[in-house]
């Protein structure tokens, strides 16, 4: 080696043991992690690990004893903090990258067994997020002066391409022997093939212990997961049908209410020009008898018509007898489907996992409005963002307002407007039980709809509706249009103190988003919740398991996740 250069020798041994602990300063961010689950109770975690029957853990077939699921938990943590979800790719951080090491302490965990850990403690994770969230208040973060909620779509662990009608999902149901929803024993024989087949694997491992852990997903090799996704696609089918129908007689109902209110308008209208037209004969047959009576001059020109020959009349009539005609009609045609105007009745007509297809795909006919589901995921729904369509799921946040996310929900809803009142209630007992808000009342004419007194929550336009405005509950501020124009109403029509007298529930809101007070307020918003999703979805920007309840699962542990970093970060600044 020339001279001039330091030495690079690697045959040369260590004088004195390494130690991990100066592998990386004090400061770093696994250390951090590490404390962090230390200090938490996991509990939970330990009780669902598969126990023998002396309650040790189970070994396995090598007769070695299992991971340590707190060793576990700071894995799935510290690699979701570094944007790594994939259980492969963790396994080979283990065995290249010094933070992964030290939280392993060189023992490598096989990637089978990171997947399998957080696939059975689904459960768990939701607690954990509970409680990041108290230890985000015990150093003085979750500060509940604003709450603002937004949602946001995630994709899901699915394909668009797999999204078909009823007809084909029966006919591949039919085609695998499976009969799957159907009624009666056809059911009964599903339930028997799935439990057959789990019973038949159970043995099958217990007694020749084949897994490899490199082996295809069950979803791929067992045809009876293949049967039981079909029959959960034509489950959700039924489900949105049913849901539909219920909407479509519900809308069917109210235009049945308004053509009976436009007829009796009608009818009062045909009364009135009835009751017109003759006190204008009564009127001029008094005249004449006064005429004659007194030898005065007659009355001059042709008398009124007779009362049904009277144009205001005739008109009149007119209207009753179409109003009574489209009174029949509506009973004719029966329950219609909702308008595109969006209601807190109406469904959505968006295509989807379980949507409304606006044509078929798959060679059923082009029907429109054909009930849909996915069948890779048919929880999950084939939902519109800015970018296009992704398949996956509406995940709802609510965010304090310095960014610590505090209650996150899932829901295969297109729309926000149905999220509104279940955020409002979860976020009001999280700030409940932090101290920062009384319980609720029971009696909703004690809240004080106009006070903007803390913490009030925030919603975009997209969450606007009559319910949503008038549901009692804490304070809350619903803009009716897009920030912009809020923000230019606010600067370009100041209002100031309560709402007037006998306004509606859009007037009130309104006059709150343009005083100074509620101008101010909203505009936090957008700097709240929206930089809070964008840099959740740098951790999560799409699933890796399958189903609603994984998803939520998924989705906690992320947000427990971005909860410790807001906590790391707050600390090194």
């Amino acid at each position: 080696m020339a001279k001039g250069y330091r030495p690079v020798d690697r045959d040369q041994e260590f004088l004195l043991p390494p130690n991990m602990v100066d592998w990386l300063g004090a400061d770093h961010l696994v250390w951090f992690v590490i404390d962090t689950v230390a200090a938490l109770d996991t509990s939970g975690l330990h009780e669902r690990a598969a126990l023998r029957r002396d309650g040790q853990p189970v070994r396995s077939a090598a007769g070695r004893a299992g991971y340590d699921p707190d060793m576990l938990l700071t894995l799935l943590i510290y690699g979701y903090a570094c944007g790594e979800r994939s259980s492969r790719r963790l396994e080979r951080l283990c065995a290249t990258d010094v933070a992964f090491r030290l939280i392993c302490a060189g023992d490598i965990p096989d990637h089978t067994v990171i997947a399998r850990f957080r696939q059975i403690h689904e459960p768990v994770f939701a607690a954990l997020f509970t409680q990041v969230l108290r230890l985000c208040r015990e150093v003085g973060l979750a500060r509940l002066g604003t709450v603002a909620i937004d949602g946001t779509k995630i994709a899901a662990n699915a394909s668009k391409d797999a999204n078909h009608g009823e007809d084909w999902l029966r006919a591949q149901a039919a085609n695998t022997g499976s009969a799957a929803g159907a009624a009666g024993g056809e059911r009964a024989v599903v339930e028997q093939i799935l439990t057959e087949a789990g019973a038949v694997d159970a043995a099958e491992d217990a007694l020749f212990d084949t897994a490899r852990g490199d082996e295809l997903p069950t979803d791929l090799t067992d045809r009876s997961r293949r049967r039981e996704r079909l029959a959960r696609a034509l489950d959700r089918i039924a489900e949105q049908n049913a849901a539909e129908q219920n909407a479509r007689e519900a809308v069917g109902a109210e235009q049945v209410g308004r053509a009976q209110a436009r007829l009796a308008a009608a009818e009062q209208v045909l009364d009135r020009a009835r009751a017109r037209q003759q006190d204008r004969i009564d009127d001029w047959e008094r005249a004449w008898e006064t005429a004659i009576a007194t030898r005065g001059p007659l009355p001059r020109g042709r008398g009124p018509s007779g009362v049904d020959d009277a144009i205001a009349v005739r008109r009149a009539a007119a209207a009753v007898a179409r109003a009574g005609a489209n009174l029949a009609a509506q009973g004719r045609r029966g329950p219609r489907r909702p308008t595109s105007g969006r209601t807190d009745t109406d469904t959505d007509t968006d295509t989807g996992g379980v949507g409304r297809a606006r044509t078929g795909s798959d060679g059923e006919g082009k029907k429109k409005h054909s009930p849909r589901a996915n069948l890779t995921d048919p929880d999950s729904r084939l939902m519109p963002t800015r970018n296009g369509w992704v398949q996956g799921y509406n995940f709802q946040f609510a965010v304090s307002a310095d960014q610590v996310i505090l209650v996150l929900e899932v829901t295969d809803e297109t729309n926000d407007v149905t999220s509104c009142r279940p955020m409002m209630a979860a976020a009001a007992a999280v700030a409940a039980e932090l101290g920062d808000l009384p319980p609720a009342p029971a009696e909703p004419d004690t809240v004080e709809p106009d006070g903007l007194v803390a913490p009030v929550f925030l919603f975009d336009a997209g969450y606007a509706s009559d319910d949503n405005l008038t549901a009692p509950g804490p304070n809350r501020l619903i803009a009716l249009g897009k920030s912009h124009s809020v923000t230019a109403a606010a600067r370009d029509n100041p209002a100031s103190g309560s709402p007037p007298p006998n306004s509606s529930a859009r007037e009130a809101m309104d006059h709150r988003l343009r005083t100074p007070e509620g101008a101010a307020l909203y505009l936090r918003r957008g700097a709240t919740v929206e930089p809070a999703i964008g840099n959740f979805k740098k951790i999560l920007a799409e699933l890796s398991r399958r189903g609603r309840a994984a998803a939520l699962s998924e989705g906690h542990l992320a947000a427990t996740v971005f909860n410790l970093l807001k906590i790391y970060r707050a600390a090194h600044a």
